[in-house]
C-alpha cells in the first residue's frame, strides 16, 4: 500500500527533525497584519503593542520595524485590511439611497467583527489603497444621486464617522457587559426611580430611551435613515 506524499505523518523517533520547532512563517507585512488582527480580535486594541506582536510571531520587536514603522502605521494597515472586505457597488442613480444604506450596514458589520478596532480610525484618516477605493466608491454613489459637490464631500466624511462611532460604541458596550453584566439593568432601575415631578420628560420616556440590546440595530437604522433623507433633500438643487 502506497502512502501519498501529501499525507501528514508523525516524525519518526530517530529523525534529526524530532524536537525541532516548526519553521517560522517568513516575516512580512501581511504576516504582521494577520497576527495584529488576531491580537485585536482576542483582546482589543489595548492588547496590541509591538512587543506582544513580536511574541505572537516568535521574533524580536526590532525585526518588526523593518516592515512597519510602528503602531500608528500598523493601525492604518489594519483598517485597510478591513476596508478590503467592503464591497461598494457600481453607482445606480435609481437606487443611490439604498446603496448608501447597504454600504453603511456592511462597513458597520465589518468593523464590529473586530472588537474595538473601529476606534483606531477615529483619530486616523485612512489612506490605504483599499480604504481609498471604499471612499471613492461612496463618493460615486453620492454623486449619482445628483447631490452638489460640497454636500457629497461633507457626506463622505459624515457617513463613515457615524458608522465608525456606532461600531466603536457597540464594542465598548460589549466590553462593559463582560465586566459588569448588571450595570445597565441597575442604571435602568435608577432611571425609573427618578421623581417624575422633577424630571417629567425623562419619566415619560424612560422605557423607549433605555431600550435593550436588540434596539442597537434599530437605533442605527433610525440614524442612517435620517442622514439619507437629509442628503436626498439636497438632490438636484
Amino acid at each position: 500500500m502506497f502512502v501519498s506524499s501529501t499525507d501528514e505523518l508523525p516524525t519518526p523517533p530517530w529523525s534529526s527533525l524530532k524536537g525541532r520547532k516548526p519553521a517560522r512563517r517568513p516575516l512580512s507585512r501581511e504576516a504582521i497584519v494577520d497576527a495584529a488582527l488576531a491580537v485585536v480580535d482576542a483582546g482589543g486594541l489595548a492588547a496590541l503593542n509591538m512587543r506582544r506582536l513580536a511574541e505572537e510571531l516568535d521574533t524580536g520587536p526590532a525585526s518588526l520595524y523593518a516592515h512597519v514603522s510602528g503602531k500608528d502605521e500598523l493601525l492604518q494597515l489594519l483598517i485597510d485590511r478591513v476596508a478590503a472586505e467592503v464591497e461598494v457597488p457600481a453607482p445606480d442613480p435609481e437606487r443611490w439611497q439604498g446603496q448608501v444604506k447597504d454600504f453603511a450596514r456592511e462597513l458597520r458589520a465589518r468593523l464590529s467583527a473586530h472588537r474595538d478596532l473601529a476606534g483606531a480610525s477615529l483619530a486616523n484618516i485612512p489612506t490605504g489603497p483599499h480604504a481609498l477605493l471604499v471612499i471613492d466608491g461612496l463618493l460615486g454613489i453620492l454623486r449619482a444621486g445628483g447631490l452638489p459637490d460640497q454636500v457629497v464631500a461633507y457626506a463622505a466624511d459624515l457617513l463613515p464617522q457615524f458608522i465608525t462611532i456606532d461600531a466603536y460604541e457597540g464594542s465598548l458596550y460589549a466590553e462593559r457587559m463582560e465586566r459588569e453584566p448588571d450595570y445597565f439593568e441597575e442604571f435602568r432601575t435608577y432611571m425609573r426611580a427618578l421623581p417624575a415631578s422633577r424630571f417629567p420628560n425623562i419619566a415619560a420616556l424612560v422605557e423607549p430611551m433605555m431600550g435593550d440590546d436588540e434596539d442597537a440595530d434599530d437605533r442605527f437604522e433610525f440614524g442612517l435613515d435620517l442622514i439619507v433623507r437629509g442628503l436626498a433633500s439636497f438632490a438636484h438643487r
